[in-house]
């Protein structure tokens, strides 16, 4: 009996050693992508000591988001860093996860939010799964269907996933922003039933375009219906053209209005007023950029990808013998914001990854 016993421990040290050995021979023969410039920047400037991003460096300095944490953890993913990955796990599971394995929307200090926010929770997830795969590393796995799992449990209504719920509570929101609708992250859930994954698809690829091409901002579940905000958040339109490109929808029409407006200004502005298409303020966004160029990459348009491509690189800092190097920031001001410098990140790997830029 004795024997026996001796001999399962054995057999079960060889498996955890031979396990072991192949996630570290994994990681050493996948280094990762040369770092980026904004990437230098975030951790330079925005990265606190204990991994965690703040939002800005100037009034949410102490301000955290699960928007980056997923948005940073996408980047690291398309870059193959093991290591750093693992360290924004870290932070996921020590700083955002509550007990139910859903996501803090937001960091004040050390207080948390009541809510989540499901474009979040949806990113985690995917890019939880997709490390798993990537780096064939089960715990990244077994984490993503627990907060698969609390999402269909909690976020889901009538087979529709809501806007944001109340962690505490867990009382539902009774919209849906379009924005929200991440196609990989709806693929790469395990147990989501068919049926709720085809009306999700329907929803956002049938959705109505204004005369203009803009999408709508969100479809209330009660009454059934689209709703248009009076003024157009270009953010907002090209996550959705994004993503309904990548369930082959139709984003023509919107992407007709950007290279004609760009055309005309030779800029993007932030915000375009529904009915007329003018532009309802005065400033610009590397996110917007970003989030354009992931459109037309997603469409093959690369001729208007690289004229956008070329905008995003002039509101960088690229002087290397300057203060804030990297950045997607106005120095005299030091206003940013890790939202722009992430997704412009994004962007940017992809369009390398792709040979559409060089770098």
């Amino acid at each position: 009996m004795k024997r026996k016993i001796l001999f399962i421990i054995i057999i079960l040290a060889s498996l955890a050693i031979y396990g072991a050995r192949v996630l570290l021979e994994n990681k050493e023969s996948r280094k990762p992508k040369e770092e980026l410039g904004a990437e230098q920047f975030i951790q330079k400037y925005l990265m606190k000591e204990d991994g965690r991003i703040q939002t800005n460096l100037q009034d949410q300095s102490d301000i955290y988001l699960s928007e980056t944490v997923g948005l940073w953890m996408d980047y690291l993913l398309e870059k193959d860093d093991y290591d750093q990955f693992e360290e924004a796990v870290h932070i996921l599971k020590s700083e955002f996860l509550n007990e139910d394995y859903l996501v803090f929307w937001e960091l004040r200090g050390e207080e948390k939010a009541s809510a989540n926010a499901f474009i979040d929770d949806l990113r985690i997830m995917s890019a939880l799964y997709r490390a798993g795969e990537q780096w064939n590393h089960r715990a990244y796995t077994k984490l993503a269907e627990k907060v698969e799992a609390s999402l269909l449990r909690y976020q889901s209504n009538d087979g529709w996933f809501v806007d944001h719920i109340d962690l505490e509570n867990k009382g539902q929101a009774e919209t849906i922003t379009l924005s929200y609708i991440i196609p990989e992250g709806f693929e790469r859930m395990n147990k989501l039933p068919a049926e709720w994954y085809d009306q999700t698809k329907q929803l956002l690829s049938d959705a109505p375009v204004s005369p203009l091409g803009f999408f709508p901002k969100s479809y209330d579940l009660p009454t059934k219906t689209f709703s248009f905000d009076p003024e157009i958040n270009l953010i907002d339109q090209f996550y959705v053209g994004y993503h309904r490109a990548q369930w082959g929808g139709d984003v023509e029409p919107l992407v007709s209005f950007a290279k004609s407006t760009f055309e005309r200004d030779h800029k993007l502005y932030g915000r375009y007023d529904l009915q007329s298409g003018e532009p309802s303020v005065l400033y610009e966004a590397a996110s917007v950029y970003a989030l354009a160029i992931l459109m037309c990459l997603e469409i093959e348009d690369t001729d208007f990808a690289k004229q956008l491509y070329e905008k995003l690189q002039a509101m960088q800092q690229t002087d290397k013998a300057r203060l804030y190097y990297g950045g997607f920031i106005d120095i005299d001001s030091t206003a940013t914001h890790t939202f722009d410098n992430l997704l412009a990140l994004l962007a940017e790997r992809k369009g390398i990854d792709e040979n559409i830029f060089s770098h």
